[in-house]
């Protein structure tokens, strides 16, 4: 650390010293590893604090450390101490082969700095997820939704700070809109997503506590989610609400909510409203499709680009990272595309469509695979969870960067790892099939002991209120 400091300067050390206290912490304690990640995750651009290092064709940021760090550990930890990744993961192969299919797109790529760094982006939240789905017990499950949320202190706090002091991101379009700790609005509204879906779901759990208390966490995530002016996160908070509203039965929720939100347009909403005027006014019969100068101009006119350009290279693509290089092309400064599925496509061509199809398939069917039996109770909890964020994920896919939002996909990817663990369980019970892949899973007889008793508690209080709707 001294010779980093003496040639290097203070941004090299402190890389050192994340690199050592987290690679220690994982040696010591892979378990407070992992919590102590999920919550600095969210903190990522305040570690970042605008320093860059560039050593030898690297260039990245201090929070850039986290997902190298994230994905060194995780070939440390599979390669190593050869562990399994394929047993009990319904994403391996099929992400695994995504992943694979960029990593081998750089020898084709444009430029080596964007490629290098975005597929490294793809897979520090898949390390993660195979990680903590290692290590996972009934616990544990518990110990990461308290993880998550701890995280969210600094984000939430901070968020309101500028929100109140007229802080944030630079003007857009006249909004302005705030990003608290995360690099930009869009990050922090997807993360208030992601947030929103967990909350939720355990607030609409009438057997939790504090539900006044949860009730408040809600109405931030909402307010904040407004003050990001981030238009396809509205939409997937909305989609989020419906859902979980509709599933756990709480109709009266969607029409109180509706009827609060109505009159809240009425008397404050005219940002909101105008905010999305401004996406429609594009479509006007006078309006220029491609103006550059509004959010939805230059997305059509970089997609339109991204589209023609596909058919040069149909079946592999361009290579990792060469949708931003176009973007330098066309706008002179480096710009990725805001769309997932033309990304793909044009960086890894019909391989790579193909591929992430298979791999958003296998998250739905892994997320379905508890609800379809019409359960609603603890042991499915997560996997409604899991089931937003998924949608969520698809949808913001449409018209932003989440693929390469690494600080934001790791939330989901950690929900994933409960899901399977919960799938795992189910099956070990009989309440569902068991896929080929959790046949190797050993799971503690205490586990497959508790399974039993919250299943059987829940058939027992589903019983009672049956009876008691039979006597009325």
């Amino acid at each position: 650390m001294a010779l980093a400091l003496a040639f290097g300067g203070p941004q090299h050390m402190a890389a050192l010293a994340i690199i050592g206290v987290g690679g220690g912490l994982f040696l010591a304690n892979p378990k407070a590893f992992i919590l102590v990640f999920l919550t600095l995750i969210a903190m990522r651009n305040f570690i970042a604090g605008g320093d860059r290092i560039a050593i030898s064709g690297f260039d990245f940021d201090l929070g850039g450390l986290v997902n190298v760090l994230a994905t060194g550990i995780g070939f440390v930890y599979f390669l190593v101490l050869w562990k399994n990744p394929f047993r009990g993961r319904s994403l391996t192969v099929s992400y695994g082969a995504f992943l694979l299919l960029f990593a081998v797109s750089i020898a084709w790529a444009d430029e080596d700095r964007w490629s290098t760094r975005f597929v490294s982006r793809l897979a520090a939240p898949f390390f993660t997820y195979l990680i903590i789905s290692d290590m996972l017990d009934r616990r544990m499950v518990k110990q990461v939704i308290t993880a998550i949320y701890a995280s969210s202190a600094v984000p939430i706090v901070y968020g309101f700070y500028q929100w109140g002091t007229g802080q944030g991101n630079d003007i857009t379009e006249g909004y302005v809109r705030v990003n608290s700790s995360f690099f930009h609005p869009a990050h922090f509204s997807m993360y208030l997503t992601f947030l929103f879906c967990l909350a939720y779901a355990e607030f609409l759990d009438e057997t939790k506590q504090n539900r006044g208390l949860r009730l408040l966490y809600l109405l931030a995530l909402v307010s904040l989610e407004i003050s990001t002016y981030t238009r396809i996160s509205w939409v997937a908070m909305l989609i989020c609400w419906v859902y979980l509203s509709w599933i756990y039965k709480k109709r009266s929720y969607l029409l109180a909510g509706t009827a609060f939100g109505a009159f809240g347009l009425l008397a404050f909403g005219s940002g909101i409203l105008a905010r999305m005027t401004d996406a429609a006014s594009v479509f006007e019969a006078n309006a220029e499709l491609y103006d550059l100068n509004t959010s939805v101009g230059w997305r059509l006119y970089f997609w339109d680009e991204l589209t023609r350009r596909f058919w040069e290279h149909p079946w592999l693509g361009h290579g990792a990272g060469s949708s931003v290089m176009l973007g330098v092309e066309l706008f002179g400064q480096e710009a990725a595309p805001h769309n997932g599925y033309l990304r793909v496509a044009y960086e890894t061509g019909a391989a790579g469509v193909v591929l992430f199809a298979w791999v958003l398939g296998t998250m739905m069917w892994q997320g379905f695979r508890l609800i379809r039996k019409q359960r609603t109770g603890n042991l499915s909890f997560v996997s409604h969870v899991y089931v937003t964020m998924t949608l969520t994920y698809v949808l913001l896919n449409a018209t932003d960067n989440i693929l390469e939002y690494y600080e934001v996909a790791i939330y989901q990817w950690a929900i994933l790892s409960l899901v399977e663990f919960n799938n795992v369980r189910a099956a070990r019970a009989g309440i569902i099939e068991e896929a080929t892949f959790e046949e190797a899973v050993e799971l503690d007889e205490e586990e497959v002991a508790a399974l039993a008793a919250e299943v059987a508690a829940e058939e027992e209080e589903a019983a009672g209120e049956a009876a008691q709707l039979a006597r009325r």
